[in-house]
């Protein structure tokens, strides 16, 4: 019998707009990974409340766990975009390029009546 294969050991979170790029260990959340190789990801709550790691992915969201009901409610809250995740929810499964979106970031800012959502 052939020995079933389990997952990779490592996966590459990749920041293409900052030019960085790390390996991280499967399962690892992006909070995790940021404590042990230094991504640059700010966090603060790690509950899925203060959005201070708002993510942006943009390759790969299917390597990523699925958004729990917390994150979901407080993405909602914000009017994040589909496509915009906590880092302190994520596990990684994958290879993943993302865009950390600091809190200064004008995509942060709510978008005026007349303008479409920034987030």
């Amino acid at each position: 019998m052939e020995p079933v294969p389990g997952p990779p050991a490592k996966m590459t979170v990749t920041f293409p707009r900052m030019g960085l790029a790390c390996e991280v260990d499967y399962d690892d959340t992006l909070v995790d990974a940021t404590f042990r190789y230094d991504l640059p990801i700010r966090y603060r709550c790690e509950r899925a409340v203060c959005t201070t790691c708002l993510t942006e992915v943009l390759e790969g969201m299917e390597h990523l766990s699925p958004p729990n009901e917390r994150e979901s409610q407080t993405l909602k809250t914000i009017g994040a975009a589909p496509n915009y995740r906590l880092a302190c929810q994520c596990s990684v499964y994958g290879d993943v390029r993302l865009d950390y979106i600091p809190i200064t970031d004008p995509r942060r800012k709510p978008a005026g009546p007349n303008d479409n959502p920034v987030l």
